[in-house]
């Protein structure tokens, strides 16, 4: 993209912020996992423990803080995210320590549900040097939610529209005023 996604202007608000109401409409807690607790001002920022670690990293930052025992994980780059979805996620989470939407044939980790019972595997890996949210998965029970039940609360997979490029941001801004 060039710059900080989260930043971009998106509707009334900015994409982290758009993304964050969407969260906030099924979590009250949301949290903002950065490198700098100053780096978004307006939102419970927690910083990063292992920076430059990836997304595992971020997992474990909120995780580690989350004062719930289900903790829902959304990338700030997806602003399409359907609260439905989200909702469906924690419902499935039950017996398992994550449940984690497959489109396309491939895992969805940052459009996900974890149990705080993913932290320690979470922090033997960072740990150990990193790894993927895919590497986590082989640690951990997780229920993978095939596409058709996706589709049954998210039918068109908006939650899954990713900002990547700015081809892919000028994408969602027409989305966002209804031409697309």
């Amino acid at each position: 993209m060039g710059r900080d996604k989260a930043t971009l202007p998106f509707g009334p608000d900015t994409v982290l912020g758009w993304v964050v109401r969407r969260v906030r409409s099924v979590c009250p807690r949301v949290l903002v996992v950065a490198r700098e607790p100053t780096q978004y001002p307006g939102f419970e920022v927690v910083p990063d423990r292992f920076p430059g670690l990836g997304p595992l990293a971020g997992l474990h930052a909120g995780l580690s803080v989350a004062k719930t025992e289900l903790g829902v994980c959304v990338a700030c780059d997806l602003p399409f995210v359907e609260p439905a979805l989200l909702r469906h996620l924690l419902r499935r989470a039950e017996g398992v320590d994550a449940a984690v939407p497959v489109v396309r044939g491939r895992p969805e980790p940052l459009c996900a549900v974890y149990r705080r019972t993913a932290l320690c595997p979470a922090e033997a890996l960072l740990r150990a040097g990193g790894g993927s949210l895919r590497d986590l998965f082989a640690r951990l029970r997780v229920r993978f939610v095939p596409e058709p039940e996706v589709r049954q609360v998210d039918p068109e997979l908006v939650s899954f529209f990713n900002l990547n490029t700015p081809e892919d941001y000028e994408r969602a801004l027409r989305r966002l005023r209804g031409e697309d």
